[in-house]
C-alpha cells in the first residue's frame, strides 16, 4: 500500500532551482509514495495580520478545524512524511516558508497542550526531510554563517509529528573555483541513499 508524501516545494526560482533539481531527485526515487505536490510561491502567503488570527483563534475555540482555513494544516497532518524544499536564504529559508509554517501550528489541531503545559504532538508525518541548496558553506558552530532555517524546522517537526528529522544539501554551490555539477551530483547521490531507505 502506498503512503502520502506531502512535497512542499518552495523554490523560487521554478525550473532555474537547484534546490528543486535536489528534491525531485530524492521525490522520484522514494518507492511506494503517492506524491501531493504544493507549489508555495503559487500561494502568494503573506503573514497573518490580525485579522487572520482573530478567525484562527475564533474557528479553533468552536472546533472547526475542517473549515477551509485550515486546509494546508489538514494536509499536513493527514500526511505520511513531508519533503520541504527551498533554498538557504539570508542564513534560514524564504519568508513563504515561514508563512507556510504558520499555518501549520494550529493549537487543537496539529498539536495541544498536556496538563503539565509540555507541547504534544498530533500530525501523522513520521519523518521530515529538509532539502536545501547554499551558495556557501555553513557552519552551525557559528551563529553568523549557521544555518537557522534547519534548527527551526526541527524544532517544527518536534512540536508537530515528533517524527523524524534530516537535512539534505549540497552548499559552496556559489563559491568561485567550485565545480557545481559535481557537488550537486554528490548531493545527489546522497538523495539516492535517502530516498532507499526512506520509510525505514
Amino acid at each position: 500500500m502506498k503512503k502520502n508524501l506531502l512535497f512542499v516545494n518552495g523554490c523560487i526560482r521554478g525550473r532555474d532551482s537547484r534546490t528543486l533539481r535536489l528534491a525531485q531527485r530524492v521525490v522520484s526515487r522514494i518507492p511506494d509514495a503517492d506524491i501531493d505536490v504544493l507549489l508555495l510561491p503559487a500561494l502568494h502567503l503573506t503573514p497573518y495580520g490580525a485579522a487572520e488570527i482573530a478567525e484562527r483563534d475564533a474557528l479553533s475555540r468552536a472546533g472547526a478545524f475542517d473549515a477551509p482555513f485550515f486546509a494546508l494544516a489538514n494536509q499536513f497532518k493527514n500526511a505520511d512524511a513531508v519533503v520541504l524544499a527551498c533554498p538557504f536564504w539570508d542564513l534560514s529559508f524564504p519568508a513563504m516558508v515561514r508563512a507556510y509554517l504558520e499555518r501549520l501550528c494550529v493549537t487543537g489541531l496539529t498539536f495541544h497542550y498536556d496538563q503539565y503545559g509540555q507541547p504534544v504532538a498530533d500530525c501523522r508525518p513520521r519523518r521530515l526531510l529538509y532539502v536545501t541548496t547554499r551558495g556557501g558553506i555553513v557552519d552551525n558552530s557559528d551563529p553568523a554563517l549557521a544555518d537557522h532555517g534547519s534548527a527551526y524546522l526541527e524544532s517544527i517537526c518536534k512540536l508537530l509529528c515528533g517524527g523524524r528529522f534530516d537535512t539534505l544539501a549540497a552548499q559552496g554551490l556559489d563559491i568561485i573555483g567550485n565545480d557545481v555539477e559535481a557537488l550537486l551530483q554528490q548531493a545527489e547521490k546522497q538523495a539516492d541513499q535517502i530516498a532507499a531507505h526512506f520509510w525505514d
